[in-house]
């Protein structure tokens, strides 16, 4: 099993790396799924405000 530094993750996504992007969309895909309700339009949302949430972070 792989041990994932979401810390860095976060740095590397913040500074444009797209695969680090997806490995936290990946990681937080339950929680999103659980949110959404079913209803796709809000998956889509919650994914887009996590982008702009790690965009806008300050690590």
């Amino acid at each position: 099993m792989e041990i994932v530094n979401i810390y860095e993750l976060g740095k590397k996504a913040k500074n444009g790396d797209n695969d680090a992007m997806l490995k936290i969309i990946k990681l937080k895909r339950g929680v999103i799924r659980k949110y959404s309700y079913g209803d796709e339009d809000c998956y889509q949302s919650i994914i887009l405000n996590l982008i702009k949430g790690i965009k806008n972070y300050n690590f």
